[in-house]
């Protein structure tokens, strides 16, 4: 059930916790250039790089989720077998499935982006009755997403910019609602479907409350000026 890397309790509702911590980027980072011979020896030997892991449901939902995983490390890269168990192997793109349809589609149209982090929203909405309102249903994803580096290094990784995407709960509707993110220090939900994103962009550290019903940024605000021994 997504053991090396999905979804786990915890929080508002049950939440697809990926690769969120720098620490993890710093000793594994994720190749997206090839060497020549690398590619050389796949045009003689083709090999997939990537893997389709367990389904797992999205609660009070007909849905699920299943992540596409990087599986073969470049030389820079721990093992795989290790990469997994202490990180959880590098998420390319996740397949959300309707168990009553049996329609499935890919978050992304390419498998050469980087998730960070996808957690699961509910949406604060009145409930028919007392047992409905136990259940927390899943109504948002809220996506870390690394598409480009960034940095010139060749690598996705911490260090190059993110980008804050929304969609709904079957992946559908798509929204990216923060962009050229180069550092990110909080992301929390606040009351009233609401989350607060604290970050630096263009080197200006700011503050935005996002509407997870609108899915867009409905606020914002430069962070108090610092003293210059701060960076």
């Amino acid at each position: 059930m997504f053991k090396p890397s999905v979804i786990s309790k915890g929080g508002l509702t049950a939440l697809v916790v990926l690769m969120s911590t720098p620490l993890f980027w710093a000793c594994n980072r994720v190749p997206i250039v090839r060497r020549l011979a690398d590619v050389q020896d796949q045009a003689t030997d083709p090999k997939p790089d990537k893997v389709l892991q367990a389904f797992e449901s999205i609660p009070g939902t007909p849905y699920l989720v299943a992540n596409i995983a990087q599986v073969k490390a470049g030389k820079s890269r721990i093992s795989s077998s290790e990469f997994y168990s202490r990180q959880g192997g590098g998420i390319a793109n996740l397949v959300f499935l309707d168990s009553g349809s049996l329609e499935s589609h890919s978050l992304f149209d390419t498998n050469q982006y980087t998730i960070v982090e996808a957690k699961q929203y509910p949406l604060d909405e009145p409930a028919p009755n007392p047992e409905a309102k136990k259940i927390k249903k899943t109504a948002r994803f809220v996506y870390q997403v690394l598409k480009k580096d960034t940095n010139g290094d060749k690598y996705l990784d911490s260090r190059d910019h993110r980008t804050i995407a929304i969609s709904d709960a079957f992946g559908k509707q798509y929204v990216e609602v923060l962009t050229d993110i180069s550092q990110l220090f909080n992301l929390q939900p606040l009351t009233g479907n609401r989350l607060l994103v604290v970050y630096v962009k263009n080197g200006t550290k700011m503050v935005s409350i996002i509407d997870l019903s609108q899915r867009k940024v409905i606020q914002t605000s430069n962070l108090t000026k610092l003293e210059d021994d701060v960076e």
